[in-house]
């Protein structure tokens, strides 16, 4: 079971397809430049994503390109 639950991306984003899209890319971000805290939180970069996009901290802008 993946924790946070992808159900409250998807309302924090708009659609499955998006929040998917950003908690992979926001996952392999953390993966580079945070490791460490990764595995002092025992979490896997995909969870750390979608725990920041559940808490406010990641803000979509539709329309730009990244």
């Amino acid at each position: 079971m993946l924790y946070p639950k992808i159900d409250v991306a998807i309302g924090e984003i708009g659609d499955k397809y998006s929040a998917v899209i950003v908690a992979a890319r926001r996952g392999r971000d953390v993966l580079a430049t945070l490791p460490a805290e990764l595995a002092r939180l025992k979490m896997s970069e995909l969870s750390y994503a979608l725990k920041e996009i559940n808490e406010g901290r990641i803000t979509v802008i539709r329309g730009a390109v990244a």
